[in-house]
């Protein structure tokens, strides 16, 4: 029997969407996502491979990483700090779905930026207003994009 990677990945010929295909569809992105959020200021964009992203200094920002490592040693896909430090692992993942995962750590940087903190908790107030809301932005962004859902996995 198939793992779930295996059959998630078998359709794609061993394609890959590259990091710079993913950098200018992020581009088009944040700008909708922070327009939905009513977010002002855009905080600092980076790349990084590997665990050169988790280096970065815990200020407010976004770093996109590539560690297959991340999500093992976080439990988690993605994180936002205290310091709305957004970090997002996309390693192996659809474009779709580490958009939708960005959405989701955006409106806790929302939430932080008026004076809301959640505990982090599944099925709490706050993780529950960001996965709704990350859900109806993902869904709005696909009816204006949907050639994003041919684009192979990360």
């Amino acid at each position: 029997m198939k793992t779930f990677q295996e059959f998630l990945f078998e359709s794609d010929k061993g394609q890959r969407t590259s990091m710079k295909e993913f950098e200018k569809l992020i581009q088009k992105f944040l700008p909708y996502v922070f327009k939905e959020l009513k977010i002002k200021s855009i905080p600092p964009l980076h790349f990084a491979n590997g665990k050169g992203g988790l280096s970065v200094k815990d200020v407010p920002g976004i770093t996109i990483v590539k560690d297959s490592e991340f999500s093992a040693s976080k439990g988690t896909f993605a994180q936002t700090s205290k310091n709305n430090r957004i970090v997002l692992n996309v390693e192996n993942r659809h474009p779709i779905d580490a958009l939708r995962t960005l959405a989701h750590e955006l409106i806790h940087y929302h939430q932080h930026t008026s004076g809301v903190y959640g505990t982090g908790e599944t099925g709490s107030k706050t993780e529950n207003e960001a996965s709704a809301r990350a859900s109806i932005i993902m869904r709005n962004f696909d009816f204006s994009h949907p050639n994003v859902f041919k684009l192979p996995p990360l």
